[in-house]
């Protein structure tokens, strides 16, 4: 696995697909929250980040800021932060028909819902759903990217296939939740999360701070990739400088540059926040998380989790499991 693609996994991404449409001109929707589309999905303690796939025609996507794309056929747009957008037939005009509130309903685990709207002019097929990150996971990897952004699926990527697995679950029948089908589709989507994470680090040549911009450099990305694919691994600055192949001050002097912290501080903060997130799921007891994060005691365990996360580890169980 290269170094991308091991710390994208790192972060836990999974995918959705919920809305097919095919609109016709003119056309215009504002989009829910982000909020509004976890608490339908039941992924409320997760952060959620929207993406459109067109299929067909063309649209232009708008930010409250009045940042704006046109997205053609074979390409996706991304919200990284979960902003509430506007899609269109074209620039100027206001939403229409379909609310918010429809769109939230539409809104359904494991299925896809259809979605036959506009004027009678020309048609635009569209594909809509979602890529989730851990809370605890998606603010390190969240920050450094655009408030949108869109790119071209590649043809021979996999993620490509993904209008024509859900029309196909249409033709079927299968718009109700199927377990088979509904794996298939959200890997699709998290296929297309990785090909558009690619492209966003692909078109940052100017990145100077952040996991974008060190897992471009081949010093720090490698030690990333070894960092999220071993983390309760002893690693000293010592034995990471060897296993990548440089100094310990060549290593140290870049992370420093490019992530503002040592490599041992970006490992102990990756573990911590791996540790948020088992704690969120439930499954452990926080002397067990604390043991595997690399802890003796519980005390300087929750010590450190309030340093990087701002709460003890009972509050943060407490707060997810109060939002499941």
């Amino acid at each position: 696995m290269d170094e991308l693609s091991e710390v994208l996994h790192s972060f836990r991404l999974s995918g959705s697909a919920f809305i097919d449409a095919t609109l016709t001109a003119p056309w215009s929707i504002q989009t829910p929250t982000a909020t509004e589309l976890g608490r339908r999905m039941g992924a409320i303690s997760q952060h959620i980040i929207p993406y459109h796939y067109v299929s067909e025609g063309r649209l232009v996507a708008q930010l409250a800021s009045g940042a704006s794309e046109t997205i053609e056929k074979g390409e996706a747009i991304v919200f990284p932060h979960g902003d509430v957008h506007l899609l269109a037939s074209e620039p100027g005009l206001s939403p229409l028909g379909i609310t918010t509130e429809a769109v939230v309903r539409l809104t359904k685990i494991g299925a896809i819902s259809q979605v036959k709207y506009g004027g009678g002019g020309a048609t635009t097929g569209l594909i809509c759903g979602f890529f989730a990150c851990d809370l605890a996971l998606s603010e390190r990897f969240i920050k450094p990217l655009p408030r949108m952004f869109k790119f071209r699926v590649p043809d021979d990527s996999a993620a490509s296939l993904l209008p024509l697995a859900v029309r196909r679950s249409q033709t079927l029948g299968m718009s109700d939740p199927v377990p088979g089908n509904a794996g298939v589709l959200c890997k699709l989507s998290e296929l297309l999360s990785v090909e558009a994470l690619r492209a966003c680090v692909d078109r940052s040549p100017d990145l100077e701070s952040g996991w974008v911009a060190g897992v471009k450099d081949p010093v720090i990305g490698r030690a990333l990739s070894l960092i999220h694919a071993q983390p309760g691994r002893g690693w000293t600055l010592e034995n990471l400088a060897d296993a990548v192949g440089v100094s310990r001050t060549t290593l140290c002097d870049r992370f420093i540059h490019r992530l503002q912290q040592t490599p041992i501080q970006y490992l102990m903060s990756w573990r911590l926040r791996l540790a948020a997130n088992s704690i969120a799921r439930g499954n452990l007891m926080i002397k067990q998380v604390a043991a595997e994060a690399g802890f003796s005691s519980t005390a300087a365990f929750s010590r450190a989790f309030k340093r990087e996360l701002g709460s003890t580890p009972s509050e943060w169980a407490s707060r997810t499991i109060s939002t499941r």
